[in-house]
Formats: C-alpha cells, sequence, structure tokens
C-alpha cells in the first residue's frame, strides 16, 4: 500500500510518501516527485512513514538528485532504507541523502 500528502511549510513543497516505496507504486512516486519539483524549486520529501523500499525507489532517488536548479531535502530517513541501501550497494546514495536532512520539515 501507498500513499502520499503535499504540503507547504515555510514556503517549500513538503511531499511526505507512506507505505510501500516499491516497485507497484514507482509510477506514482515518480509522478508526485516530478509534478511537486515543476511547480516549486525547493523540495523536502519524509520518508519517515515508509515501511518498504525497493531497488526502483532508490533508482527514483538517483534520479531526482540529478533534477537541474531542484534543491531538494529530507526530513526523516527510516531504517528499511539504509538495510536496503547497504544490500544494494548504495551507502553513497544514504549518504548524500543524509546531507541533505531537513531540520524543521
Amino acid at each position: 500500500m501507498f500513499s502520499h500528502t503535499v504540503d507547504n511549510f515555510q514556503g517549500r513543497r513538503v511531499v511526505r510518501l507512506f507505505g510501500d516505496l516499491t516497485l507497484e507504486h514507482s509510477r506514482d512516486i515518480l509522478s508526485e516527485l516530478l509534478t511537486s519539483l515543476s511547480t516549486h524549486d525547493d523540495v523536502t520529501i519524509d520518508l519517515g512513514e515508509s515501511t518498504k523500499s525497493d531497488l526502483s525507489f532508490f533508482q527514483i532517488l538517483y534520479a531526482l538528485l540529478k533534477h537541474p536548479n531542484a534543491k531538494i531535502r529530507f526530513a526523516r530517513l527510516p531504517r528499511h532504507l539504509f538495510d536496503n541501501a547497504a544490500n544494494l550497494g548504495a551507502g553513497y546514495l544514504m549518504k548524500e541523502l543524509s546531507t541533505r536532512m531537513e531540520k524543521n520539515a
């Protein structure tokens, strides 16, 4: 199961992703994140309520970080992301996400 909410907080867009961040939901995840980036240059992604992730979500994150002119931050990074990163050899990506943590999202 997957769902999301979108809010504005102190002038920036906050996208909260809930549930499974997996291939089954990758089209919806990517669509929402690209929509937010098309209307706001400053986006915070909150992953704290997600329950699991897979390679497809890591690919989405990697592609988003390459998005030109976008300031992407992260509010909460759940344990499953770190565990999957270790299994997939994507520790460098988690390090990058960690440097983009938002304290007040």
